[in-house]
């Protein structure tokens, strides 16, 4: 474990921590869960229906948007530590450090959305723009994305009110992602074609993602400030990430259950449509989970103040897998275990995707006591970077077991590619959840150590001092 580098100060006026201890008010939150929500449902369309909507509306083959989703998502994701390092350089503004570029990166993320759906239906050579438009994605939506999770360890240094927050951004990504999973295709039904409801759709929701993140940009505070003045190098920024467990282990654990949670939406569509063989059961089957993600989202952070946030975070995987476990070995015709399953499985990622924000800001603070740098830009970009290549992992590895299994959309499957469709859809996330959880059994953030970070660094801010 890194002891702290304290670096040379001189007394001046530096953070007061009284104003990073205070604690955002319900409209402050309003405005938090308005710009996750504006996030969630821009990304949640792409990870859950893109691939559908690239094979059976557009007409591309499966392989080959399964090579497109995976190799586009790993390659871009390498643009995330350089956005973050830029977050954190960028001249602060009148509003802060984060939410000036928060309303902009809005509306580029909101524009790169609705072009990625709308140029393969309108463009000539679709595999073609669609993977140009895919790249441009994965450019546009960490300007939107890495200024939001920066905003949660620079809200507020008051450990309760971080868990709050924490558990209004992962019930805002459930709630989201739920949403958008049964309202999507019971909308683009209502219109005479796919292609047309498509395109009304996206646009819709591009408009509606820009204003919801300008209202978050406007209604935050930023209140913790870095103890100091000068910047991180690159170097430094290295340095925080490969020195120790720390940012590798949480790093990869993520990665896995964001994949694991790509593969289980990915592939529902294809598992309701041809293997229960009832398409408005995604609707059902999105509001049976979300009851018990609400529920894992609330009380997680609650666990976590208890007995730390390691062990909570084990058990979420644990139980996310079991869930998904229940969905592998139920017959197709047993709605009742199916719908279980996932109901367990929701309750698992509503805990665990809760904690992912809960860890990242307690990772902040780590990093800042530990190398004596406060990188909210650099480290939050890790979300974004695993968001990214685990929804690629998981979206990609669907479409190869489609693939493989010799899916052919729009016709009567075989025995072969409903067993695919199966696996994508139980088989690959419980794999994913159990990597994760044996991947994190090594982090080494213990809650004994956690609490000394979060005291040492009020103790510094009480000094008021500021470096050279």
């Amino acid at each position: 474990m890194p002891f702290p580098v304290l670096a040379r100060t001189t007394r001046s006026a530096g953070p007061d921590p009284a104003v990073a201890a205070s604690v955002p008010g319900r409209a402050e939150q309003a405005g938090y869960f308005a710009g996750n929500l504006g996030n969630i449902m821009l990304s949640t369309t792409i990870s859950s229906f893109l691939l559908i909507y690239l094979t059976d509306v557009i007409g591309l083959a499966a392989g080959a948007v399964g090579v497109l989703l995976l190799v586009v998502r790993i390659v871009d994701a390498a643009v995330d530590p350089l956005a973050g390092y830029l977050l954190d350089h960028l001249p602060e503004t009148r509003k802060g450090r984060f939410r000036s570029y928060l309303t902009g990166g809005g509306v580029i993320g909101a524009a790169s959305f609705a072009a990625l759906f709308l140029g393969p239906a309108w463009l000539p050579a679709p595999l073609a723009f669609a993977w140009v438009l895919y790249l441009l994605w994965g450019v546009a939506f960490p300007m939107m994305d890495i200024p939001l999770n920066a905003l949660l360890p620079a809200i507020t240094a008051d450990p309760r009110a971080r868990g709050r927050l924490a558990g209004i951004k992962g019930f805002t990504y459930l709630f989201g992602t739920m949403l958008v999973t049964a309202i999507t295709l019971p909308i683009v039904d209502l219109f005479p074609s796919q292609r047309l409801g498509w395109q009304i759709y996206v646009g819709g929701l591009a408009v509606l993602s820009a204003c919801l993140t300008a209202l978050a940009a406007r209604g935050v505070r930023e209140r913790v400030r870095p103890l100091r003045a000068d910047r991180y190098t690159p170097r430094e920024l290295l340095r925080i990430f490969a020195s120790g467990r720390t940012v590798p282990v949480l790093l990869t654990a993520k990665v896995a259950t964001s994949a694991a949670t790509g593969a289980l939406l990915a592939a529902m569509p294809f598992y309701f449509t041809y293997n229960v063989g009832d398409k408005s059961m995604i609707t059902v089957a999105a509001l049976v989970m979300t009851v018990p993600m609400i529920a894992g989202s609330a009380t997680a952070p609650l666990l976590g103040r208890r007995t730390g946030l390691k062990p909570v975070y084990l058990a979420a995987l644990a139980i996310s897998a079991a869930g998904v476990g229940i969905v592998l070995l139920a017959p197709y015709d047993s709605m009742a275990a199916i719908l279980g399953g996932l109901a367990v499985a929701g309750l698992g990622l509503g805990m665990a995707l809760t904690l992912n924000y809960a860890l990242l800001a307690e990772l902040t603070d780590y990093a800042e006591w530990a190398h004596g740098h406060r990188a909210e830009g650099g480290l939050a970009s890790l979300a974004s970077f695993a968001a990214k290549a685990g929804g690629g992992l998981g979206a990609g590895l669907t479409a190869y077991l489609l693939s493989r299994s010799g899916y052919v959309a729009g016709a009567e499957q075989t025995a072969t590619a409903l067993d695919g469709i199966r696996y994508a859809q139980a088989a690959a996330p419980l794999a994913l959840a159990l990597i994760g959880a044996l991947v994190f059994l090594a982090y080494p953030l213990t809650p004994r150590l956690a609490a000394r970070v979060a005291t040492d660094l009020a103790a510094r801010r009480a000094t008021a001092t500021t470096p050279h």
